[in-house]
């Protein structure tokens, strides 16, 4: 079992171990791979509840309204990936470039999340 689990630990990418523990509570002294990685974490704690409040809202929709937040999500899925983009692209080349992308699909997730979430009082 111990051989096995070396031979795991050994095949993981590097860095990995260290990202599991990865703190992101205090951002102010991290190195540029973690602060990616934070915001990889952020990005998907919104996406998870982006997807959850729209499978509410699906799920309480009559045929209609389902074919029309299904057409809003996906020009807002175009909306937020070439908004990113373009955000991004002023850091072309550079390790921060990845983490301006996801800060921006963060931040305009979030915003879609709570969208989602006023249809749900309605």
């Amino acid at each position: 079992m111990r051989v096995a689990l070396a031979i795991i630990f050994l095949l993981m990418p590097p860095g990995a171990a260290q990202a599991q523990d990865l703190d992101c509570s205090d951002r102010s002294a991290l190195p540029q791979i973690a602060l990616t990685e934070c915001a990889r974490r952020d990005h998907e704690f919104w996406d998870g509840l982006l997807n959850d409040a729209y499978q509410q809202v699906i799920a309480r929709s009559d045929t209609t309204r389902e074919e029309n937040l299904r057409a809003a999500q996906r020009a807002w899925i175009t909306y937020r990936d070439l908004t990113c983009e373009m955000e991004a692209a002023d850091y072309a080349g550079g390790s921060i470039q990845p983490m301006i992308r996801l800060g921006c699909q963060t931040r305009l997730t979030e915003r879609r999340a709570r969208d989602l979430e006023t249809y749900l009082q309605h």
